[in-house]
């Protein structure tokens, strides 16, 4: 935990209300003379791949999230399994998510939504793509549609707000900076 020298933080518990595929915690901690109670999602680390199919063009997979109660467009992604590596991670998901495999290079990684999710996403790219014979098993809750587009088109939508997903619009905005800094 990064601490800022002029703040004193001291943990004072913690208390988990519900455990299940995602877990909840209510914390209690000082901050300077404050004291604070915060509702803390505990979430398994997980990983996001932007599959490179040439130097223009990606793939996305379009999903129904229920949450926002919208089909998104996003990168493909999904947790880290309890027994796998991150890269172990990646390539289940590609061949979940998308029928593919390929080479993993590391982009990046980050916290989904800091203030309230313990959620760690490690990002990778995938390149020297091969289709598998069969997509692997899809989550209960997943019916996904594959969708191939430019690399500069899916900048523009993050850039337009078209694409609304968080992890996708940081990955893809970092991979085209990367791009552009070579």
């Amino acid at each position: 935990m990064q601490r800022n020298n002029k703040q004193k933080i001291r943990f004072q518990g913690s208390n988990r209300i519900y455990e299940g595929n995602i877990s909840i915690r209510i914390d209690r901690f000082q901050l300077d003379k404050k004291k604070i109670k915060k509702e803390i999602v505990e979430h398994l680390p997980s990983v996001g791949i932007i599959p490179i199919i040439d130097d223009q063009n990606i793939i996305l997979v379009i999903q129904y999230r229920h949450a926002t109660g919208k089909t998104i467009l996003e990168i493909p992604a999904g947790k880290i399994e309890n027994d796998e590596t991150p890269v172990q991670a990646a390539f289940r998901e590609m061949a979940e998510e998308i029928g593919y495999t390929g080479n993993l290079a590391p982009l990046s990684h980050w916290y989904l939504a800091p203030g309230y999710s313990t959620e760690m996403m490690q990002v990778f790219i995938a390149t020297n793509l091969k289709k598998l014979k069969t997509r692997g098993k899809l989550d209960e809750d997943e019916n996904i549609t594959i969708k191939r587009m430019k690399l500069n088109t899916a900048v523009k939508k993050c850039i337009k707000g078209e694409i609304e997903d968080c992890k996708t619009v940081a990955a893809l905005l970092t991979y085209a900076w990367y791009q552009d800094s070579i």
